[in-house]
């Protein structure tokens, strides 16, 4: 529940009617037990306003009861993604494939990575697979509040805007941005927003440098590239991404599938992503599972399964090799069940020795953790703002090194997306040419489950 103290000093903050967003966090924080109050460990709140409410009224219990309250919605969401991928991609209700989400699902190094830290990245994306079912349903009330949901981590709704094709689904969505706005302005005015926003700008350039941030730039500046060239690569892959999303989806009429495509897409895009922002490619690797067949359904076997592995995590736990080759394993078997053990959906089980290769590499260069790595009785000079301690803090720990081989951990991340957004893309067009192929329309753009069996 690392993170989730962040949001919990936030309400505690709030409720003392000091500002969460500056150095007052960590006068919640010190008081959250396990925490070392000894040394400066502040760690930033960067979430909008509108969840204000939310944190507050967990703020007033103690905290144990708290996490404990925060854990069940998290579980809670945990199930939505599940079974609201196994809706949104037509799948045939059998305990198999039920058994086979939950392995999968279970062993996704971002999901677990969410749930272990208490990260709303979670919530943000069951809101996100809840506003795609709603949309199936013509719920659109529903999907508005859905996504209104999703809006507690703004970065990962933006790709719901792939599915905005029609007047319902924009209906819904800009009464669900109808809602987050007015939540922020209730909680933090217009001033606020523009600080908010301001916040994340800075937010983002306290972390650019560390080894935390999984993005095109903050990898090539860790190859030792220089800042010209990180703007860049910044800019370029950018830009190379969302001109390849947008001729993908140009393709694909299925809404699920457009918003996989964006979901890929997102880590090349956005300025700051985590590894446990990685959660909503749940979507598109389970649709791959359910939906292709044949050569695409081994690409994406392998796609998924690398998606589903925390690459830096083997250099911040190089003594847990064990542990990632076995919930890679699962993974692996996870698919191949929601796959109906096709031949083909085995081919993720190539992953866990491509894991085995890389924990060899990784342990030999360890990756620091925060706060562990913090040198004793550190403190940040009492002049600093909180993204500037933030940063020194991940200075500090040793986080903001030259070492290729992070690089190349990350790197491997934003290749399994990358790929999984290609075999997205493949399976999308292997159904639209199934069904041109049987009966001469293309209206839903989806296969017949049985054509696979």
């Amino acid at each position: 529940m690392r993170d989730f103290e962040a949001f919990y000093a936030a309400g505690t903050v709030a409720n003392r009617g000091e500002d969460p967003y500056g150095r007052a966090i960590w006068n919640g924080e010190r008081t959250i037990p396990g925490v070392d109050g000894s040394h400066d460990e502040t760690l930033p709140f960067v979430g909008p306003s509108a969840g204000l409410p939310l944190w507050r009224a967990l703020a007033h219990l103690p905290y144990d009861v708290a996490g404990r309250v925060w854990g069940a919605i998290l579980a809670l969401a945990m199930l939505i993604v599940v079974f609201g991928v196994l809706i949104l991609a037509d799948a045939p209700r059998r305990p198999s494939l039920a058994l086979g989400a939950a392995a999968f699902c279970g062993g996704y190094g971002p999901l677990t990575s969410d749930v272990a830290l208490g990260q709303v990245a979670l919530v943000a994306a069951a809101g996100v697979i809840a506003a795609l079912v709603a949309l199936r349903s013509r719920a659109w009330p529903a999907a508005s509040l859905a996504a209104a949901c999703a809006t507690l981590q703004p970065s990962l709704v933006v790709v719901l805007a792939a599915c905005a094709t029609d007047l319902r689904a924009v209906t819904a969505f800009a009464l669900g941005a109808a809602i987050f706005f007015a939540a922020t302005l209730a909680n933090g005015g217009a001033a606020g927003f523009v600080d908010y926003v301001h916040l994340l700008s800075v937010h983002g350039a306290a972390e650019a440098a560390t080894v935390i941030q999984i993005t095109p730039a903050a990898i090539s500046r860790g190859f030792g590239a220089s800042p010209a060239a990180v703007e860049a690569v910044r800019y370029g892959t950018a830009c190379v991404a969302i001109v390849l999303a947008l001729l993908a989806m140009r393709r694909i009429t299925d809404g699920a599938m457009r918003v996989g495509i964006a979901c890929c897409a997102l880590p090349f895009v956005l300025p700051f992503v985590h590894e446990h922002d990685f959660v909503v490619m749940i979507l598109p690797a389970v649709y791959c599972a359910v939906r292709a067949g044949g050569t695409t359904l081994a690409f994406a076997s392998v796609s998924a399964t690398a998606s589903a592995v925390d690459w830096l995590g083997l250099g911040q736990h190089p003594n847990s090799a064990l542990q990632a080759i076995a919930l890679a394993t699962a993974c692996a078997l996870g698919f191949a069940l929601l796959g109906r053990l096709q031949r083909e959906a085995l081919a993720g089980l190539v992953v866990p020795l491509m894991v085995a290769v890389a924990v060899t590499l990784a342990h030999a260069h360890p990756v620091p953790i925060w706060p562990d790595a913090l040198p004793p009785h550190w403190q940040a000079p009492a002049s600093a703002s909180v993204s500037q301690v933030w940063a020194l803090e991940q200075q500090a720990a040793g986080l903001g090194a030259i070492e290729p081989v992070w690089s190349a951990l990350r790197a491997l991340c934003l290749l399994s997306a990358a790929s999984l957004g290609f075999a997205t893309y493949l399976t999308a067009r292997q159904m639209s040419t199934f069904i041109i192929s049987s009966n001469g329309v293309c209206e839903l753009g989806l296969k017949p489950i049985r054509s696979s069996l």
